[in-house]
């Protein structure tokens, strides 16, 4: 009697017709649940196999729904469930206004429906939904309308909406992936701390192109018989099917689940519940075969391996996990690996260890032909070089932490990771002989005579084009003004300053991650606005504390309005209480710096003397350019 109820209940409330609340066990105003000893800590459904109510995660309780298994309930949702777990003295209470609501120990108040307006009723459904109803017995509100990791029969995941995986079995808080149901019509699965972008997936249905065929925005079903498929939302188009429906059997009752799991992959459950009160779960349906193609399973700094049917997680050499027991958190060094730049009192040793048939999927920041044996010298030889590919004879090198590692047969990549050897100091290195000291006093004395008149050079440079500027300052005075005479300029995008978030910016450094450089006010990180997908260097102000709002906002307006090819380009900024920001054009050639005492880069005379002239000019513009404020001379 139970199933035939069933079967006719369900397609009134999924097509959205009035429910019938009659064949349901009402609940009432007023009505309460608690986790106490003694009292209901959930309402069921009228045939027993879902339940609403408290259920124990940790050391508290949380609220949810789950299907009432034999050996253990399975939680299929939950409320609210990025929020710490309640006491025992917590109490769910259904007022006497027609709101759900969760009152704690501490007196606070948190609702469980938010958006909804004000029930007369409510009722747990053998669906899996739990409901609320209006004064005309109509569903205001239903838990299918916000799925958290899973879908049940009768459930779809609507275009552009996601699930999120749960931290583990036990703790069915927000976790490490999520499945998009993408505007393009595509379900793709991706980590948590992804931009969101294609080289960021590592699973999709590959239905972006069917879905522009139709005129229907596409969602994610499954229904009572197990069948599970994308389809058009409208028209009912099937556009992909996953798995076909099952045919019921007389003897037994089946309850299928759409999970997306902790591990990142989504599966469809079957749960078969038979006459004799036994019940059977089962995976009919995965996305995947092999946890190692998700990528984050292992974390950052770390590699998967496959070797039997489950995964398995290790650190690279000379790293450790943060977390043993939650490997997904990924590992980091056993030693300081800022000891490379600071070698003054002490001599760092460093090994490279390798790692045949291993790979990861961040972007290398070098890449150059080699043989193996120099690559390894290139990485030791690099402080910025945490770890090194040596792939087809091409070296790439890596700065930590990298990510998405794993070993894999047809992987044809050697991995060179440096490590920690030793640490000598310095006092037990051999004096040099006395025939080298006086090669060195020679070539200090060399060194500083050339220094010497290399700067009396540029000084005189320097002031000769201090002069020259100094007229022709005058001369473009005098043409602007009659410019300014003959044409309004107005403001144009070109030359407006953009105004950033402090979210924007983090998403686009991807955390702050690729440092360039760093000077005494801050650091500067690469990378890349959304906007218009342009590349350019964030740097983060450290040390502007001190620096009042509006002397910082006049600064920056009149570097924002200096515009020259010998400098460079303001194009934006941020300032959202102490954080301030500024955004400016990316330096493709890298700095001055690597320019002039970079071995590798190091240039002749002539250009530095063309360097010393372009430098000068630009020193020329800030000063014709800037306003004549207080803030911003210096």
């Amino acid at each position: 009697m139970a199933s035939v109820w069933f079967v006719f209940f369900l397609p009134l409330l999924c097509v959205g017709v009035r429910a019938q609340p009659e064949k349901a066990k009402l609940i009432s105003l007023n009505s309460s649940l608690s986790p106490k000893y003694g009292s209901p800590m959930g309402w069921a459904s009228p045939s027993g196999l879902f339940a609403f109510g408290f259920y124990p995660q940790g050391s508290g309780f949380s609220v949810g729904i789950w299907l009432v298994g034999t050996d253990e309930n399975t939680v299929v949702w939950t409320a609210n469930r990025d929020d710490p777990p309640a006491s025992a003295n917590a109490k769910l209470y259904f007022t006497e206004d027609g709101k759900l609501l969760l009152q704690t120990e501490e007196g606070s108040e948190i609702s469980i429906t938010d958006g909804s307006g004000p029930a007369v009723a409510a009722s747990m459904l053998d669906s899996g939904s739990f409901v609320l109803y209006d004064q005309n017995l109509s569903v205001i509100w239903n838990s299918f309308s916000y799925p958290t990791d899973t879908l049940l029969g009768g459930q779809n995941l609507d275009s552009n909406k996601k699930m999120v995986s749960s931290e583990s079995r036990s703790n069915h808080s927000s976790g490490w992936f999520f499945l998009a149901m993408q505007g393009d019509g595509n379900l793709v699965s991706y980590p948590v701390n992804s931009s969101g972008e294609s080289d960021d997936s590592y699973w999709s249905s590959g239905t972006s192109s069917a879905s522009r065929l139709n005129f229907y925005s596409t969602q994610l079903s499954l229904n009572t018989e197990g069948a599970l498929y994308l389809s058009s939302g409208m028209s009912s188009l099937i556009i992909q099917t996953f798995r076909n429906s099952s045919n019921p059997s007389k003897n037994k009752t089946t309850i299928y689940r759409a999970t997306f799991d902790p591990d990142g992959i989504f599966r469809l459950y079957s749960h078969r519940f038979e006459n004799n009160g036994s019940s059977n779960e089962s995976i009919v349906w995965s996305s995947l075969s092999d946890q190692c193609d998700v990528k984050g399973f292992c974390g950052f700094n770390s590699y998967c391996s496959n070797p039997g049917a489950k995964a398995e997680c290790h650190c690279l050499p000379g790293f450790a996990f943060n977390n043993p027991s939650e490997k997904i958190r990924g590992c980091s060094r056993i030693f300081n690996g800022d000891d490379c730049s600071k070698m003054n009192n002490q001599l760092i040793s460093y090994n490279i260890t390798t790692l045949e048939n291993t790979g990861w999927g961040d972007y290398p920041y070098y890449k150059k032909s080699m043989k193996m044996e120099e690559c390894s010298k290139f990485c030791l030889d690099d402080c910025n070089c945490g770890a090194a590919l040596y792939r087809n004879g091409s070296c790439y090198k890596y700065k930590l932490p990298v990510r998405y590692g794993r070993i894999n047969r047809n992987e044809t990549a050697t991995a060179l990771l440096k490590g920690h050897l030793q640490r000598v100091k310095s006092a037990y290195r051999p004096p040099p002989a006395p025939m080298n000291t006086e090669v060195k006093i020679d070539g200090k004395k060399t060194l500083i005579l050339v220094l010497s008149l290399s700067l009396g050079s540029i000084a005189f440079l320097c002031l000769v084009i201090a002069i020259s500027s100094f007229w022709v300052y005058r001369h473009q005075v005098w043409s602007y003004r009659q410019l300014s005479e003959e044409v309004n300029l107005g403001s144009t995008e070109e030359f407006t300053l953009q105004s950033f978030s402090y979210d924007e910016l983090e998403k686009a450094t991807d955390g702050f991650r690729e440092e360039l450089g760093r000077g005494c006010y801050g650091a500067v990180y690469k990378g890349t606005i959304e906007r218009d997908n342009k590349v350019v260097a964030v740097k983060r102000l450290e040390k502007v504390v001190e620096q009042g709002e509006k002397e910082f906002q006049a600064e920056m307006t009149a570097i924002g309005q200096t515009h020259h090819r010998n400098l460079v380009r303001l194009l934006g900024f941020c300032i959202e209480g102490s954080k301030k920001l500024l955004v400016y054009e990316f330096m493709r050639n890298g700095s001055l710096a690597d320019l002039l005492f970079n071995a590798e880069k190091r240039s002749i005379w002539k250009v530095r003397v063309r360097i010393a002239l372009e430098l000068a000019r630009g020193y020329s513009i800030c000063t014709r350019s800037a306003s004549p404020k207080s803030s911003t001379v210096t």
